[in-house]
Parts: structure tokens; sequence; C-alpha cells
């Protein structure tokens, strides 16, 4: 604030112009590109340093909170882009920048490139949670996609096994930074998805700068993870770092260590956990069986059942006799009913046999071929034979008069 006289001590002077310089709307909100230049990490955690061009400098600091945003570690004469606000420092009256991030010079058409793939492969449908799919619950084989020489597929391979020693892993090596990367990394998920024995695929790397992990921002690398039939989970560079890769795969990781996590069970956990599920069932199998058997002494005691044998045994035993005397008056009924079926059985095997027949005056007549049954089966002059009930009587047919015939 000015006084009466309008002489300004120092501290008013600074303030003043700290004022003037926190309204102006370009330098609350700028950024400003240049070389580092005096770089000091301090042990606090803030970040010193000066930029500079042909012709000027600018001091900066970035404080502890805005520096753990940094993916990479910024050096002397590295270019970078700064964004932040300009303000003075009341007491050293000190102009310099409050940097809230920083990037490395070149990375903004990396962003525009960046953003405009994920624009158009969003609205194709790849980004959209419906297609992505589950990942197995206890896969047999993974299958990894990433350098064979890097610290990410030891951190897998080590995590992996540690959780589930019984688990095979498959590894696709291909370069995962530089030109050509972006192909490899395309062929290495091909190729596991043609091994076909894998249930879940990692494909990933370390951390890096934005160019170091830009073959993951790549198009066809994106469309061959979309394209895979085996479940996918990306895993690219830290925790802070997202790429194109990650929004297509069916999931995340933070780091390639939280893939194998995400991707293998630890195994005995499970085993404690379904160790765990079979004792509660057993607890819950005596809880039952002890409360049936309460209710049972409960009904027990109760007046309905103060005399157990007259109220539960006595007229089941009745029942049982009335059964029996059931019994008892149908057996004789139905016996008769089957000896009265025998005897007309008989009687009509009896009416039915031959002898009978002879019995009653009948005779049986039969030649060399057989029984003749009717006239035509005999001729005149030939000898028959007539069977009667008492013995057989020879003859000669003499004549033959056809039924219908006058005598």
């Amino acid at each position: 604030m000015l006084n009466d006289n309008s002489i300004l001590t120092v501290s008013e002077l600074n303030e003043y112009a700290r004022r003037l310089l926190a309204v102006d709307p370009l330098l609350r909100n700028l950024e400003v590109t240049g070389e580092i230049t005096g770089y000091k990490h301090h042990y606090s955690g803030h970040r010193y340093f000066s930029l500079k061009d042909e012709n000027a400098r600018v001091q900066c600091v970035m404080f502890r909170q805005s520096a753990m945003g940094l993916d990479f570690q910024p050096e002397d004469g590295m270019k970078v882009i700064v964004r932040g606000s300009a303000s003075l420092f009341v007491r050293d009256g000190s102009y310099q920048v409050y940097v809230n991030s920083m990037r490395k010079a070149g990375q903004g058409d990396l962003f525009a490139r960046f953003e405009a793939l994920k624009k158009k492969l969003q609205a194709e449908g790849l980004f959209d949670p419906a297609r992505k799919r589950e990942i197995p619950f206890l896969p047999k084989t993974i299958g990894v996609a990433t350098s064979e020489t890097g610290a990410a597929i030891r951190d897998i391979i080590q995590i992996a096994r540690r959780r589930n020693p019984n688990v095979s892993i498959v590894v696709a090596p291909c370069a995962v930074q530089g030109a050509g990367a972006a192909g490899e990394i395309v062929r290495a998920i091909e190729r596991l998805n043609h091994f076909g024995g894998c249930d879940v695929l990692l494909v990933g790397r370390g951390g890096g700068s934005m160019e170091d992990l830009w073959a993951f921002n790549e198009e066809p690398v994106a469309r061959a993870i979309a394209a895979s039939q085996t479940p996918v989970i990306s895993c690219v560079g830290h925790e802070i770092d997202f790429t194109i890769a990650d929004f297509v795969a069916d999931l995340r990781a933070p780091t390639p260590s939280a893939a194998a996590e995400l991707a293998v069970p630890v195994l005995l956990e499970l085993r404690a956990s379904l160790d765990g599920v079979v004792g509660r069932m057993a607890q819950a199998l005596t809880a039952g069986q002890k409360m049936r058997r309460l209710k049972l002494e409960r009904a027990c005691a109760a007046s309905a059942l103060q005399r157990p044998v007259e109220t539960l045994i006595d007229p089941r035993r009745a029942a049982l006799e009335q059964l029996a005397v059931r019994m008892d008056r149908a057996l004789p009924l139905t016996q008769q009913k089957a000896r009265t079926r025998l005897d007309h059985a008989a009687a009509s095997l009896r009416a039915l046999n031959p002898e009978a027949v002879l019995e009653r005056g009948y005779v049986i007549l039969s030649n060399e071929k057989g029984i003749v049954k009717r006239t035509a089966e005999t001729a005149i002059g030939e000898h028959v034979s007539i069977r009667m009930a008492d013995g057989t009587l020879g003859a000669e047919v003499k004549s033959i008069q056809p039924k219908g015939d006058n005598i």
C-alpha cells in the first residue's frame, strides 16, 4: 500500500510490482521455452534453474509437489517448455517464473498427434467399455510382448512366479522404442495370438519420456491390441504415463509389475480363501445340526409330545393292524377268484381234447397222407383208417357222396 507522501519503501515497491504481475492474464498462465541452465535439485524436493535463449534469461522455481509429475530428469542444456505464472519474490525483489509443469521441447507436436489419434479411435468405439473382455481369473499361461533385455520382463517373471509357481510365461521379444518399434510390437502380439496357448497378454515396457513411450501411441499397435483374440493388459511406463494402448487394452496396469499382479493371483491366498470357505461351510452345517437338534428337543418337551409312545407309535401300530385285517379278509376272496378262473381254463382245455371228442361218438378218418378232412382228399377203392374212442378200424372207400348231393 502506498504511504501518504507517495514515497515507497522497498517492500511496498516490490509488493506493488508483484500485484501488477499477478493481475496480468498473460503472466498468470503462460508457457515459456528455453534452455535449462544452473539446474539445482534441492534436498527439499524443489527445483531451481534458469531458462535462457540467445538474448536473455529468467529465473524459475518448480516446487516439490509440481516436480512429482515430471516424467524425465531435467538437466543443464536441455531445451524445455514450462507452464506456470510469472511473479516477483518480494523479499529479494527477484522476478521469476513459478513452474507448474515441464516437458521437453518438441513434445507439442507429439501431444497433438496423441490427441488426434485418441479422438479418432474413440469415435470408432475402440475405447468402448462394452468391448473390453474380462481377464481370466486363474490363467495357466501368460504371454508377454516387451523387450527381452529390459527390467520390465524381469519384474513380470519374478512377480508372476512368486505369486503362482505353476504359471507358464511365453515371451515374444520386441523393440519397445525407436524406429520400427511399433511394427515389432504388432508382430509380437500377432505371434502370441497365433501361438494360441495364452490366456492373457501383457503388452508394455518400463518408464521413460514421451518419446521413449511413443511406440505405444502408434495406430498399428492400438489396432493390433483391439484385434487380439486374447485379452490384453497394457503396462506402459509409470503410473502417471498414459498411452493410446492403455485406452484400447482390456485392462490398464500402471506398471509392468502391477500387470503381473493383476494377471496372476497369489496361489497361497486362493488356497487360504478356499480353506476359509470350506471351514465356514462346515461351521454352518454344524450350527444347522445343532439348531435342528434343539428344535426337536423343544418339540419333544412340548405338551403334544409328553407321551411320545402314545402320540407317535400307537397310531402307526393301529394303522398296521388295520392293514393286516384287510389283507386277511382279501386273501380268501382272491384265492377263490383264482380257483374259479383255473377251473374254467381246465374245462376249456378238456373240451378241446381230441379224446373227449371221440368219446362223444365222433371218429377220425386218415389215409397215407394224414387226417382226411374233406371228401376230395380220398378216392374210391382207397384203404383208410377209422380211429374210434376204443380202437381203430380198417376200411375201403366204396363210394363218395359230397355234401349236398342226393343219395
